[in-house]
Formats: C-alpha cells, structure tokens, sequence
C-alpha cells in the first residue's frame, strides 16, 4: 500500500465507513472460511489439518507440481512445503515421482485415494456453495468473483 492510497478518515468519511465495514466482514468471512476448510479436510483424512487442505486443491490443480513451485504459490520456504508434502504422502493423499527435468527433484500428485477422497468432498463443497450462493444472479455471482480476484491479487 502506498501513503496515496490512505484517506484521512475525516476528508472521506463515507469512504472510511465502507473500509470499517469491509474489515468486519472480512473478520466474519476469515472465521467462517477457517470452520469450513477444517471440516473440508476432515472429511478428506482425519489427520488432514486446515493448513494442508489448500496445498491439496492446489495439487490437484497443477499436478504433477514440484515442491519448490507449491512452496512459491502459497509464500512459504521449501522446507515448510516439504514437511506439508511428506505428510500428505504418509497419510496416503499424494505420491512423487522423479521429475524428469531434474533428478533432484520430484513431482508431486494425488494418488489414487487422495483423488477419490478429493473429489467426494470437493462435490459436497460445491453443493454447499451452490447453496451458499444461490440467490446470485448468474451477473452478480460472476461479479463477485471478479471482485475476489481483484482483492486478492492486490493483497
């Protein structure tokens, strides 16, 4: 953020009581997304922790994905990504394969159980938002995700 972009509250008060707003939503909507994403991955494993579900979406997103691009997505060091990884694998959710570009390295993807179990609760997450968002206008629920998109590639 740049010293532009803040507005003395006083010179835009309107604008101020937008951002007050937005910030108690945004409170709301972080601990209802936390409560969600926990169940989500229990659901999938009962030892998949909150943290690890957003790693598994993304996996299945990109696979096969080395560990050092997972670790670049999400803003975390490789060793962070490493221990996320090694534990997906030892509960059954991913498997690695050498990375043909470099011997070092791996490729990792779901496995056979991690896409099965991915897919089940991926389904029920959908119906939920399906429910969640039914009142959307096709215009407005397209909007809305433009506008997610805009906030979070400004964060």
């Amino acid at each position: 953020m740049t010293d532009s972009t803040i507005v003395d509250p006083q010179e835009a008060p309107e604008r101020a009581a937008g951002i007050d707003d937005v910030e108690q939503q945004l409170g709301l909507l972080f601990a209802r997304i936390r409560a969600n994403t926990a169940a989500a991955a229990r659901l999938i494993h009962p030892e998949l922790g909150t943290g690890a579900y957003p790693i598994v979406l993304r996996i299945n997103e990109a696979a096969p994905v080395r560990i050092t691009d997972l670790a670049a997505h999400f803003g975390v060091g490789k060793p962070t990504m490493s221990r996320q990884v090694a534990n997906l694998e030892r509960i059954g959710l991913v498997q690695r394969a050498p990375d043909p570009a470099d011997r070092r390295g791996a490729l990792v993807s779901l496995s056979e159980q991690g896409q099965q179990e991915f897919a089940r609760v991926r389904a029920v997450r959908h119906e939920w938002l399906q429910r969640v968002l039914g009142e959307f206008s096709d215009n407005e629920l397209s909007e809305f995700g433009r506008l997610l998109g805009t906030f979070l590639r400004a964060l």
